[in-house]
């Protein structure tokens, strides 16, 4: 029986480097799940989605980084989840398990992934 892909759950409002993300993970074997805000992003936790690792903008329109974090972590309970803040400055809290630094090169993006995902 095979095992199933991680799942990954992509949270970037910016479109090119949310299928940037996507493409390169995907073709690593990686199952993506895009969101384009928070929002989007809780809507397909609540709905089942069940990531292995998250990476996270947090200045997004909506419903930001840190507010999705809030949920995540008391709302929906999924505080194990590894969550990777991708970001052009600097993020600091206390659920972020590490910062993907933008701009960040693929061989980072897969190292993370391969860190926290598999």
């Amino acid at each position: 029986m095979p095992v199933p892909s991680p799942v990954v759950l992509v949270v970037e409002d910016e479109t090119d480097l949310r299928e940037i993300i996507q493409d390169v993970l995907a073709g690593e074997g990686y199952q993506v799940t895009c969101a384009v805000d928070g929002a989007e992003a809780l809507e397909l936790l609540a709905g089942g989605l069940r990531p292995r690792l998250v990476l996270l903008d947090f200045y997004m329109p909506r419903l930001d980084g840190w507010a999705f974090l809030e949920q995540l972590r008391t709302g929906l309970g999924l505080g194990e989840v590894p969550v990777v803040a991708i970001s052009g400055s600097v993020v600091s809290h206390p659920s972020v398990t590490a910062v993907l630094q933008k701009p960040f090169d693929i061989t980072e993006l897969l190292e993370i992934a391969q860190r926290f995902a598999r």
